[in-house]
Order: structure tokens, then sequence, then C-alpha cells
């Protein structure tokens, strides 16, 4: 093997070693952006189901109230509007 030979064997190592590690901090970068993309995609929904969550308990708490003051339920769920395809649900939840 020439001395040219191995400088171009250097070289390649070089090289090969060159591109795993732009390629690793390629990956990590990318990784990283997922990985804010997917807390912020999380964040963003847990916020819309927490709300939602709450929503729901407002409804019920309410829902309760009326009863305990005379409402009779079906009268207490058409007042607050809610449809009667949930009344079923509801109902359930307030025993």
């Amino acid at each position: 093997m020439t001395d040219q030979d191995k400088n171009f064997n250097y070289a390649a190592l070089i090289n090969r070693e060159m591109e795993i590690l732009d390629y690793k901090s390629m990956m990590k970068q990318k990784f990283k952006e997922g990985f804010e993309i997917g807390l912020k995609e999380a964040r963003e929904e847990g916020l819309e189901e927490g709300i939602v969550h709450g929503e729901k308990k407002a409804e019920i708490r309410i829902l309760r109230n009326m009863i305990a003051n005379g409402y009779k339920t079906d009268e207490a769920l058409r007042i607050m509007g809610i449809p009667e395809a949930q009344w079923e649900a509801l109902k359930v939840k307030l025993k």
C-alpha cells in the first residue's frame, strides 16, 4: 500500500466520520423539533379537554341545584338547552 493509498483511505474515513456526526446532529435536531411540536399539541389538547370537562361538571352542578330547588329533571334539562339526545347520559350522572 502506497502513501497515497493510505492518505486516500484516511480521508475517506474522516469523511465517513463527519457524515455520521452530521447525521446524528440532524437527527437530534429533528427529534427536538418533533418533541416540541408534540408537546405543544398535547398541551392544547389537554387544555381543550379540561375546559370541556370543566363545563360538563358545571352543567351537572347547575342541574343538581335546579332539581334541588324544585325543578323536574326533564324541565331543568330543557331550560338549560341540553339536547334530548344527551338527557339519558346526564340523568345517570345526576344520581
